[in-house]
């Protein structure tokens, strides 16, 4: 039996399966990037105006003729006579031989001989290169932009598309195999018997997964080994990874542990010290597919599912966050124990509740908390169970 932090950096080195895909640029936020995104020219591609005002060759100049007008989206515009300046706009191209822009605020128009001009009022002396984004002093040609495994976000988007890049080439997501165990187990639509409960681990875990943008196919089993191996070596033909509740403990029905293994998965650790999930499994197979097999009881299944699976899947630390927490039960002097816990004005506060089969109270926790074994103090690492 390993620790909560031995077997998460066990998972930090386990690989994701994964591939590519080509999407829509705008489909690609939080998607994964596959391929280094470089510039397709120098950026800016030209000398770009940064405000309005004019743009003029001499500097030393109080007083300008106005040759004309620049707007963006036009072709430079050329400054022939040396004394002269040209209004221009924001983001326009710098005329050829222009040294400075003056910004709006510190000038002056006028009609002088009937013909426009432009003085200036600022009290600053005129600097060369004011007011210029030089070409190419972002990044030039060539340059790598953005480097493939970056998480795309706006900003990404936004470069992608200012060099041409109408489809990204992300990695693919898994697919991924939902499979609830037992015999005690029939679908929500069903009036239960006394001895039989409504299935609710694994639509809970499809509903995150669905919502997270995976694809998945979900299938139940009964606790008997070989329609248990003929299910599962179904959906390992189509799912890069399978998610399973229930048969991973100790029982007489667990049959789970030795079902993968003869698939061809090995184990990479079994048993946790923590409570409730001290059953879980995660094992893989040479082909590159992942099993994680939880425990069945529902909470069980919660917090392995949002501790060790969700974290592992989208590649990301545990959480650094503490929070002091009131009303903790005390600590268990052998096992980490996951705690429901809820916000209010004054922090947060444990809720009570009736073990890992107590979904009824959970609803009202914001996070699941990390209560270590023998710990004394009240400030403790959470999860927050928003998606």
């Amino acid at each position: 039996m390993i620790t909560p932090t031995d077997a998460f950096q066990l998972l930090i080195d386990l690989p994701v399966p994964s591939g590519s895909q080509k999407i829509a640029l705008e489909d690609s936020i939080g998607r994964i990037l596959a391929v280094d995104i470089c510039a397709d020219r120098d950026f800016p591609p030209f000398h770009r105006v940064m405000m309005d005002g004019i743009a003029v060759q001499d500097i030393h100049s109080r007083e300008w003729p106005l040759a004309g007008i620049a707007y963006a989206g036009e072709p430079v515009f050329h400054l022939e006579n040396s004394s002269s300046a040209v209004e221009i706009m924001t983001g326009a191209m710098l005329p050829e031989n222009a040294q400075a822009v003056i910004n709006i605020e510190e000038l002056e128009f006028f009609q002088h001989e009937e013909k426009p001009w432009v003085r200036h009022i600022g009290t600053k002396a005129i600097e060369k290169g004011q007011f210029i984004h030089q070409k190419g002093i972002d990044a030039p040609v060539g340059q790598m932009l953005i480097p493939k495994g970056k998480k795309i976000g706006p900003v990404e988007v936004a470069i992608a598309a200012s060099v041409g890049i109408s489809t990204s080439l992300v990695e693919a997501l898994p697919s991924i195999g939902i499979i609830s165990t037992g015999d005690e187990i029939i679908p929500i639509d069903q009036q239960p018997l006394p001895h039989q409960i409504r299935s609710s681990n694994s639509i809970m875990i499809e509903a995150v997964l669905k919502q997270k943008g995976f694809q998945t196919e979900k299938k139940h089993v009964l606790d008997e080994p070989a329609a248990m191996e003929k299910i599962l070596a179904d959906l390992l033909d189509s799912q890069d990874i399978l998610i399973l509740t229930g048969g991973v403990s100790a029982g007489k029905k667990d049959f789970m542990p030795g079902v993968l293994a003869k698939l061809g998965f090995e184990k990479i650790f079994h048993k946790i010290a923590q409570k409730p999930g001290k059953p879980l499994w995660v094992g893989k197979r040479s082909d590159g597919k992942i099993a994680f097999a939880l425990p069945g009881n529902p909470i069980s299944t919660l917090t392995c599912f949002w501790v060790y699976f969700l974290p592992w899947i989208h590649q990301v630390r545990w959480p650094t966050n503490t929070i002091s927490v009131s009303q903790l039960p005390k600590s268990n002097p052998n096992l980490v124990q996951w705690i429901p816990i809820q916000f209010d004005s004054n922090g947060a506060h444990a809720l009570r509740n009736n073990g890992s089969g107590d979904l009824i109270n959970w609803a009202s926790a914001n996070a699941i908390a990390c209560l270590p074994a023998n710990q004394e103090g009240n400030e403790l690492m959470y999860f927050s169970l928003n998606l």
